[in-house]
Order: C-alpha cells, then sequence, then structure tokens
C-alpha cells in the first residue's frame, strides 16, 4: 500500500518523544527513520528479532535504566505482527508507543487490548468560527510533501512495560501533538 511508506509529521514525533525519549524507530526507512542512531529499515526486519535484546545491547549503559521507549509506525496493512511484537516487547520490560489508524472494530485492536496501557485518541480542534478542524494527521510522503485527504483518524497506542492492561483512554485535540 502507498501509506505504508508515509512519515508522521516531525512535529507529532518531537511531541511524543520529549515525554518517551524514544531510543529506536522499530518501522522506518533511510528516508524516514525519526530516530537517528538506532532504526530498522525493511531490510533489518524488525519483526524478526527480540526488540528488547536489540536495545538493550544498542544501550548497554543507557541512563534510561530498564525504563525504555521505542516509536513505531507501522505499515497499515497488517499491523497485526506489530501489535503482537509490541506485546511481547511490552512483557520483556521495553515500552511501545505505535501510531495507527484509530479502528476499534478489528481484530488487532482486539489483541492490543490484552496489554495496551494507554489509547491516545486524536481529535480536531475548535476553530475561531466555532466550527471543528478534523483530528486526521498530516502524513508525509516518501517525497518528504505533505500528503493531502487522509480520510482516516488515527490514534497512539502506548505499551507501558509498568501498566500492562490499563487500557486507560484520552482524547488529545490534534494541535496539541502539534506544539
Amino acid at each position: 500500500m502507498a501509506n505504508d511508506q508515509w512519515r508522521t509529521p516531525p512535529e507529532v514525533f518531537n511531541n511524543l518523544n520529549k515525554e518517551f525519549e524514544f531510543v529506536a524507530d522499530m518501522a522506518a526507512s533511510a528516508e524516514n527513520k525519526l530516530v537517528d542512531f538506532v532504526y530498522f529499515t525493511e531490510e533489518f526486519d524488525s519483526l524478526s528479532f527480540d526488540w528488547t535484546d536489540k536495545i538493550n545491547q544498542a544501550y548497554p549503559n543507557s541512563n534510561h535504566g530498564n525504563n525504555h521507549y521505542v516509536w513505531c509506525n507501522p505499515p497499515y496493512s497488517n499491523p497485526m505482527p506489530w501489535i503482537n511484537k509490541a506485546l511481547e516487547s511490552q512483557k520483556n520490560g521495553l515500552g511501545v508507543v505505535m501510531l495507527l489508524n484509530d479502528d476499534k472494530s478489528v481484530g488487532w485492536f482486539a489483541r492490543a487490548l490484552l496489554g495496551v496501557s494507554e489509547v491516545r485518541c486524536i481529535v480536531g480542534d475548535l476553530k475561531e468560527n466555532g466550527a471543528y478542524s478534523s483530528g486526521r494527521i498530516g502524513f508525509i510522503n516518501g517525497e518528504g510533501k505533505p500528503v493531502n485527504g487522509n480520510n482516516k483518524p488515527q490514534f497512539i497506542l502506548v505499551f507501558n512495560p509498568f501498566k500492562i492492561g490499563a487500557q486507560v483512554t484520552t482524547y488529545i485535540p490534534k494541535s496539541e501533538l502539534y506544539k
């Protein structure tokens, strides 16, 4: 799918990175990586190895202790393997933050509920004229240009290794993510 290559807007990533201090980008390309030092491309196939072990190898003397978080904006055409990897990593002590289409009617979301700590639904903002803006993310395409017309809402799934299965649901205005 074409949108499997879409990149998270830097403002959104940077906002979340302030909170989580990501140590790796688990589903990247050399062109769209958001964590400069540790990122995994399709060629490195991050679904084929234990994320916790790999991160501990990359940061053996980290001041994060056992509280690492990784970023994952996976291919939207098949999120289930990524959800499974997030759940496995969470049980092994690694935090995972994912950006996915907000669709609570699918099997991968039901699976995510087994461990997800937070579901942050992205909502629109009140505009000056009294109307509301869309809460949909403006992704960046493979050529580095904004994608117009995103027709699906997104949410952020947080897999906190210290709050497994908490399932706290919050709503965040899109403008808060773009600060």
